[in-house]
């Protein structure tokens, strides 16, 4: 009878000591839930700020801008940007008959811009029409190679924003990309240019894309909810 009380008094201890530890491991699991989700909350209340670059509120410089073109090699694609009902158009004529490949861009010093791009995280555009063709975003540095360039190739949306962030940008070489490059230093971005490329003769014939600004993207402080 006394092993038999003993017996009971050991399994109730077990029991106590199992449902003590069930308890404590599920309070620690909602305490790691709560913190999760607490992190999860902050990560997604981190917002990006745009500052006006070009259009809207600040000039499109439209003098400043210069054709870059298959022409430096021989080739009869042609470009401009001027002004337009939405801000600024980008036009012109692909033509890869000549040199079986073409492409043709604008280009802008940056130093007109009213922000150092070392103040920013990538580069906003407010695109109000377009034409379905894919379009390259490029940036050059001081003291880079000719030909070389840091690029984002996108096809953008009626009435839909683009952002591009410089961490994406990737290396190219005249054309291709460029594993050998450094990463991008935003700090010695000299020029910004629109482009579109044939990809060979894939891509031929007038194109359009219409925008109505360019904006630099700044991150503000992270937002506690």
């Amino acid at each position: 009878s006394s092993l038999f009380r003993h017996s009971q008094h050991e399994q109730h201890e077990f029991l106590v000591s199992h449902s003590t530890v069930a308890t404590m491991s599920a309070a620690f699991r909602r305490v790691v839930a709560v913190a999760a989700l607490a992190v999860t909350s902050v990560a997604e209340t981190q917002q990006f700020a745009t500052v006006p670059l070009l259009g809207g509120s600040v000039d499109w410089h439209f003098s400043e801008w210069r054709a870059v073109t298959d022409q430096v090699r021989g080739g009869v694609s042609t470009a401009k940007l001027e002004p337009s009902g939405a801000g600024a158009r980008f036009s012109g004529k692909l033509d890869p008959s000549i040199l079986k490949a073409g492409f043709a861009g604008m280009e802008l010093d940056v130093k007109v811009l009213p922000v150092s791009f070392s103040d920013l995280l990538g580069l906003n555009l407010a695109v109000s029409d377009a034409d379905g063709h894919e379009y390259t975003l490029l940036v050059k540095t001081k003291g880079g190679r000719i030909g070389s360039s840091y690029q984002v190739r996108f096809v953008p949306q009626k009435q839909k924003p683009f952002e591009a962030f410089f961490k994406d940008f990737a290396a190219f070489y005249r054309g291709r990309p460029d594993a050998s490059a450094a990463p991008l230093d935003k700090s010695q971005i000299e020029t910004l240019a629109i482009q579109i490329a044939s990809n060979f003769t894939q891509t031929s014939g007038p194109f359009q894309l219409d925008l109505q600004s360019i904006a630099g993207v700044k991150s503000e402080a992270v937002q506690f909810v």
